[in-house]
């Protein structure tokens, strides 16, 4: 199992840096979940964040 962390200022970055990280993985990676946050910073600054979970390996493979 791999995880990549994501993050950015508002979601449309967020949403394109998520398809870049996308084709980074190998053709055999499988995205298997997702979790979306969001930490204020301040009255006017928000990070937007998500973890994305790849399955990697055989099936097989014990983790």
């Amino acid at each position: 199992m791999k995880i990549k962390m994501v993050h950015a200022d508002n979601m449309k970055e967020l949403f394109a840096q998520i398809l870049v990280v996308n084709k980074a993985q190998d053709i055999d990676d499988e995205l298997i979940g997702n979790s979306i946050d969001f930490i204020k910073v301040s009255d006017s600054k928000m990070i937007y964040c998500e973890a994305l979970v790849y399955r990697t390996g055989d099936d097989d493979e014990e983790l």
